[in-house]
């Protein structure tokens, strides 16, 4: 198969997950197996299915992205999500749908806000909060994007990782359905030079296929990829050399702040960094930027960093 044919298959089956993943089945409310420990009243009922990659722990942006998904087919066409705020609560299984729940806590004149519990044989795993804006005037300034080689120029994961052929596997299942350009070393090692506790990551990152024209699709793929690198930043900086196989970044919260729509599916420059690590917690922030030097979305996320000592 030539490397074209190649590409071009993968692109396929990338769009094909994406789109899978986002899209949600509709339950009815008497068919949702619930236990709150009260009554909720809910605007919409949501299943979303698994995948099979990976660990049988359920990847985190996977279950966002879903959830607001959810709480955006609820919410009235034409006003876009301009936050999310989540709280893993507890681990999911992959292998296992997820039932929505999503609960309308406002609808005014120029804003929403919908609360989504994520269910699991029959348990609260997460839960989110989103808030949805009808875009207006007012002031405007962002910070300038950093000055980065185009990712045409920057090495592919498979020649970035051409000596360890485990790790690269390991990324690439990591990534799964997205194309990742990482700019300076590969995930999880720190630059020549770089001091503990001065990390950061910049990585070009899209879905690797084209994407239905469909802005609540990009905005929940654009929650997939927030996730992908992000506590690289934090577990990098406080080793202070490459992150070890043994060691694991848990994400606690997710909060991301979508500035303007954007399209996945084009190269987006993610610029992420961890200011502070500590107590066997760490933060990260990051910035995703188009290509043309928009900021589309601001990200920031806490974890536990579980490490090994060194022997």
């Amino acid at each position: 198969m030539s490397g074209g044919a190649t590409a071009l298959d993968r692109g396929r089956a990338a769009v094909e997950e994406v789109v899978g993943l986002l899209d949600l089945a509709t339950v009815e409310p008497a068919d949702a197996t619930v236990t709150t420990g009260r009554l909720v009243p809910v605007a919409g009922v949501f299943s979303g299915r698994g995948t099979a990659r990976g660990t049988t722990r359920r990847y985190g942006g996977l279950i966002a992205a879903q959830a607001l998904t959810a709480a955006a087919h609820t919410v009235r066409p034409g006003r876009p999500v301009h936050s999310l705020h989540a709280y893993f609560t507890r681990p999911g299984d992959s292998r296992r749908p997820v039932t929505y729940l999503v609960e309308t806590l406002r609808d005014g004149p120029s804003m929403s806000t919908r609360r989504v519990v994520a269910i699991q044989r029959d348990t609260p795993i997460f839960f989110l909060t989103a808030s949805f804006h009808d875009p207006g005037t007012g002031l405007a300034h962002e910070r300038p994007a950093p000055k980065v080689p185009p990712p045409e120029e920057v090495p592919t994961l498979a020649r970035l990782l051409a000596d360890a052929p485990d790790r690269l596997a390991a990324v690439e299942q990591m990534l799964f359905a997205f194309d990742a350009r990482y700019i300076g070393p590969p995930p999880g090692e720190q630059a020549d030079g770089e001091r503990a506790g001065e990390a950061y990551r910049r990585a070009w990152v899209r879905v690797a296929g084209k994407l239905p024209d469909d802005v609540s699709l990009h905005a929940g793929a654009l929650v997939l990829i927030s996730d992908l690198p992000l506590l690289l930043s934090a577990m990098v900086a406080g080793h202070g050399t490459a992150w070890g196989p043994g060691d694991l970044g848990v994400s606690i919260d997710h909060t991301v702040w979508f500035h303007r729509p954007c399209r996945a599916d084009e190269w987006l420059l993610y610029d992420c960094d961890s200011p502070w690590a500590a107590t066997g917690r760490g933060l990260a922030t990051g910035r995703l930027y188009a290509r043309n030097g928009d900021l589309v979305a601001t990200v920031a996320q806490e974890g536990l960093l579980l490490t090994r000592p060194a022997r």
